[in-house]
């Protein structure tokens, strides 16, 4: 995915959350569907990452934060973790908002990437 398209999709993703109508019906709705394909040819694990910080640069709400760290970034760890765990680390380390963002994930994936998780998390909200 191009960096336009990356934007595109976090625009409707928060998007969608900001608006009272959260179904199907939504015209933005494409964008949390495609966060329900990660690791596919529809959504790659590292276009999914970049989703995600797209979607933290804009400073959204506590809803969408919430939102992101239970759906598209729980899944990204889950179904791509050995992926992704370098980049995760690393994220951690030089992005606070991302290593809070870290803290709203349940336990996924294999035990041993959990336990990176784990490691550079911050505080569990």
């Amino acid at each position: 995915m191009t960096e336009l398209v990356i934007d595109k999709l976090a625009n409707a993703y928060v998007n969608y959350y900001k608006s009272k109508k959260h179904s199907t019906k939504n015209p933005n709705w494409w964008a949390v569907e495609k966060f329900m394909h990660v690791g596919t040819e529809e959504l790659s694990a590292a276009d999914c990452l970049s989703a995600i910080l797209n979607i933290l640069s804009k400073n959204p709400s506590d809803k969408v934060i919430a939102i992101l760290a239970a759906g598209p970034l729980e899944d990204l760890i889950h179904e791509c973790g050995e992926q992704v765990i370098d980049d995760i680390e690393k994220l951690a380390r030089q992005n606070p908002k991302f290593r809070h963002l870290l803290g709203g994930v349940w336990e996924s994936s294999t035990p041993e990437i959990w336990s990176r998780v784990l490691a550079c998390r911050s505080e569990v909200w």
